[in-house]
């Protein structure tokens, strides 16, 4: 009857929070053109007119509307989730939004505009949140990474290694895969919502019942549900600089806070971070900045090689949505092995699009 009531909650904040964050979209939009916040056709850029960005701030009002209301009717209370964590949580969405509206406006450099991911990360991990340990994968049990921990009393934070290293580096991870994968319309709100639904489905099963998480997801899952509609393609919104960051970033503090299961949001973002890594080492091979955005993406390369938009995106959400489902029924052994899979297809499909993008190509 409890774990009932918990889905039920979920459900309903849930569809609480894609309403919310619809109708403010409505509103950001508008917000967008006042002060300027557009991307303007050219480049890699798919679109043929100025369209308003700013969608994550719609997002983000959405979940500390609802993330509020939820802790003060006692629904985030729970034994391994702490008030501090969730203020650590909400405070590393403000710095996010803070550095993505400035980004929009006044197109940051590079060297400005990861600031605010890192103080992001940093406010969750000084908040308690972090991986502190990892599953054998061939025995029971796992490894501890708390090898060392010093507290700094000024700030009351217990620094944990290499827990804090890892959370820092997972976290900054899955910010930037999704920035980075933000090019095709309703591509990185829709892995949102699939990631924050699978978590939300792990902390309400039996094994794993944390309803305070499975809550909180239910929450995030909603905000950018509400707004796909305005982004979907043809989209009237982009998510902008702070969206993109905050899908990413979310479901890397959502896959550490239900259980430190890592691998669930792992397996939905492991062809984007399969494909970025390529990417990258693309850019190094070809002596440009590794940083500076191309159209070798994976999901540029699908476009250039005839798939169209809409498939294009059903496509990556549906291969993300079918290994977050196996994540959630395999052992730890067949987890990897599903991950190093989806990492191999991401290198074999993004090299058979270039193909046949080249092939397409007026000789």
């Amino acid at each position: 009857m409890v774990r009932m009531t918990s889905i039920e909650l979920t459900l309903g904040a849930a569809a609480l929070a894609a309403v919310l964050s619809w109708l403010l979209a409505f509103a950001t939009r508008q917000l967008a053109f006042r002060h300027g916040a557009l991307s303007y056709p050219g480049g890699r850029r798919q679109h043929e007119k100025p369209m308003p960005q700013w969608g994550g701030l719609g997002i983000f009002l959405a979940i500390v509307a609802l993330v509020g209301s939820a802790d003060g009717l006692g629904l985030l209370t729970q034994a391994n989730l702490q008030p501090l964590q969730i203020t650590g949580f909400l405070v590393g969405l403000l710095i996010l939004l803070i550095g993505g509206l400035l980004d929009d406006v006044k197109q940051l450099k590079a060297g400005v505009q990861i600031i605010f991911p890192i103080l992001a990360a940093l406010a969750v991990i000084m908040s308690g949140t972090g991986i502190v340990q990892i599953t054998h994968p061939l025995a029971k049990g796992g490894w501890s990474l708390v090898w060392w921990s010093g507290e700094f009393t000024a700030w009351h934070w217990r620094l944990s290694l290499p827990s804090d290293l890892l959370t820092f580096a997972w976290i900054l991870i899955a910010t930037y895969t999704t920035k980075i994968l933000d090019g095709l319309d309703g591509l990185v709100a829709g892995l949102a919502v699939i990631g924050s639904g699978l978590v939300a489905a792990l902390s309400s099963s039996v094994a794993y019942f944390q309803p305070a998480v499975a809550l909180l997801s239910g929450i995030v899952g909603g905000s950018f549900l509400g707004f796909l509609p305005h982004n979907k393609f043809p989209a009237r919104q982009y998510l902008g600089e702070a969206g993109s960051l905050m899908a990413g970033f979310t479901l890397g503090v959502l896959a550490i806070l239900s259980s430190a299961k890592i691998a669930i949001a792992l397996a939905v973002l492991a062809i984007p971070i399969s494909d970025l890594i390529l990417v990258v080492l693309g850019r190094i091979r070809r002596h440009v900045p590794w940083y500076k955005g191309d159209n070798t993406h994976l999901h540029f390369r699908l476009l250039q090689a005839g798939v169209s938009h809409n498939a294009a995106v059903l496509l990556l959400w549906g291969v993300s949505l079918t290994a977050g489902i196996l994540a959630l029924s395999l052992q730890t052994r067949g987890k990897i092995f599903l991950v190093v899979t989806l990492i191999v297809l991401a290198a074999l499909g993004s090299f058979a699009a270039d193909v046949k993008a080249k092939r397409r190509k007026p000789q």
